[in-house]
């Protein structure tokens, strides 16, 4: 009997030491959590839904491409900076991030010298977007996962110069909840490899990807999985954008359970609405004089392009006067 309550005693003992130990680490952790900002930002176009006022988002901003910088860009050459820069200013009407949209340059199934060619670009548009909005948190869409993975080396150059890292995670209709969850995860994994410091920030979109176009009435997807998805991305990222296409936007009319959620989601957070990134001064390192492929990942090559433009496309690029790369 005593050495049953030696031993009783003993437990008692350990477990109050483990609790005052683990309770400090506990309650840090939890404190962190809570700290983190989650940055929940509205890029739709609804007449009839005001996710602002309603859910609390904050407004982002995007800068579509031009079609006359097009171009420049596919033939490896910036677009004028006057008139990028004042593109980017324009673009800058709300609050939150600005995020570049430019998807002629990704930097995949190229070759090394091409795949340089256009880390410099996305290097000067980045610097030149800082540069005309220096308040405004600066990115690019969907430049993570797969966009950079077969150059590692330079995808980390490059979010020196990216506040914060704006993927995809749209849901197709042959997409299951389970695949789209292993989709999040990838990036995740992807921009943790790219750079851990910067916030992972997806676009999603509550009607399916491809009920759009000349679809009068696209599909939304059911209330519990959006909140799915919205549960997912609180746990695993930093936030997230909803968008939706100018051309099948106009109203969700009854369609509101998806809104319903979005509203509840953004209540359940320690803040009551999203946060506005703090941005910083970037560090102007020198550019990276090559990139390199990333061992273990395959880089297909398609054939080499012609260098030659056709004749609209070259009286285009004359007429906008395309600024060559910075020399090295």
């Amino acid at each position: 009997m005593k050495i049953r309550r030696h031993s009783l005693a003993s437990a008692l003992a350990l477990l109050t030491a483990t609790t005052m130990f683990a309770a400090p680490q506990l309650t840090a952790n939890a404190q962190q959590s809570a700290a983190a900002p989650f940055h929940a930002y509205d890029n739709t176009h609804y007449q009839d839904v005001d996710l602002v006022g309603e859910a609390g988002l904050v407004k982002a901003n995007i800068l579509y491409q031009r079609q006359e910088w097009i171009a420049c860009t596919a033939d490896d050459k910036l677009p004028p900076k006057a008139e990028f820069q004042a593109a980017v200013q324009a673009a800058a009407v709300h609050r939150g991030p600005i995020v570049l949209d430019f998807e002629n340059i990704w930097i995949k199934n190229v070759d090394a010298a091409q795949a340089h060619r256009r880390y410099k670009l996305w290097r000067q548009l980045f610097l030149w977007a800082k540069e005309a909005a220096p308040g405004h948190m600066i990115g690019a869409y969907d430049l993570l996962g797969p966009n950079t993975d077969q150059y590692l080396d330079c995808a980390r150059d490059l979010s020196q110069y990216q506040d914060g890292f704006f993927p995809h995670l749209y849901t197709a209709p042959t997409l299951t909840q389970a695949t789209w969850e292993r989709r999040l995860d990838n990036r995740v994994v992807s921009a943790r490899n790219v750079n851990s410091s910067k916030p992972l920030i997806p676009y999603i979109r509550p009607q399916e990807e491809a009920t759009c176009g000349g679809d009068p009435e696209p599909t939304y997807l059911p209330a519990d999985r959006w909140r799915r998805q919205l549960d997912q991305l609180g746990a695993k990222a930093s936030g997230f954008i909803v968008w939706s296409p100018v051309m099948c936007s106009h109203n969700v009319g009854e369609n509101r359970g998806w809104i319903t959620e979005t509203v509840d989601f953004m209540r359940s957070l320690p803040s009551a609405s999203s946060t506005v990134a703090q941005t910083r001064s970037w560090p102007l390192a020198p550019p990276l004089t090559a990139c390199a492929p990333t061992p273990g990942v395959s880089v297909p090559v398609s054939a080499p392009k012609s260098r030659a433009l056709s004749a609209p496309a070259a009286m285009q690029t004359a007429a906008v006067q395309c600024e060559t790369l910075p020399a090295l």
